[in-house]
């Protein structure tokens, strides 16, 4: 199998992976904020403020993932649909899981150990969080580094894609060239 069929399956699966990771985060994410709302019942401003950063990164990343599943199936030649946007799109994500599930492990003092920490509330929903909340920065960095081996391979000189560059394009007009995946072989009409 060659990387572009690794992309045709590849994309779907992670992106599909990324999602429903989101939707879990989103649930919990938005359990807590209702309940830190009608109650007024979270351990410290940190939590409250951290657990609506992880509403607002799940939705981000569900918004825009499906965004990119359509731009992947139906736009593959488009700028959206290109390495340069995926990779853009990807690092925004990846930083604001990686914030998300830092912060949130901060507040939680580094662990997942209910016996050490009395006075959360929420302590299993928190640490379902936080779990939820590494899992899917794992496969946003995942998605990432493979779009940022898909760019470096189209890239290279000798590439199908090289020769649509001009010498003078940077990296990133060079990026926003290369599809996320090749764009299939128009076939002659049939009369």
């Amino acid at each position: 199998m060659n990387s572009d069929t690794h992309m045709r399956m590849g994309h779907p699966i992670v992106s599909s992976l990324i999602i429903f990771c989101s939707i879990i985060v989103l649930s919990i994410s938005a359990w807590l904020t209702s309940c830190f709302t009608v109650d007024d019942n979270y351990f410290s401003l940190a939590e409250r403020d951290r657990t609506r950063f992880l509403l607002f990164t799940s939705a981000w990343t569900i918004v825009f993932s499906v965004l990119y599943m359509l731009f992947f199936f139906y736009l593959p030649g488009s700028v959206l649909g290109s390495v340069g946007s995926h990779i853009v799109f990807l690092f925004l994500t990846f930083i604001f899981w990686t914030s998300g599930a830092t912060s949130i492990t901060t507040v939680l003092g580094g662990e997942l150990n209910s016996n050490t920490q009395r006075r959360i509330i929420y302590l299993d929903q928190l640490n379902a969080l936080q779990g939820f909340a590494w899992v899917t920065e794992a496969l946003v960095t995942f998605a990432l580094v493979a779009v940022l081996i898909r760019g470096i391979i189209a890239a290279r000189p000798g590439s199908d894609h090289h020769d649509n560059f001009d010498d003078r394009d940077n990296i990133i007009v060079r990026l926003s060239k290369v599809p996320i995946r090749s764009l299939p072989e128009r076939q002659p009409p049939h009369y």
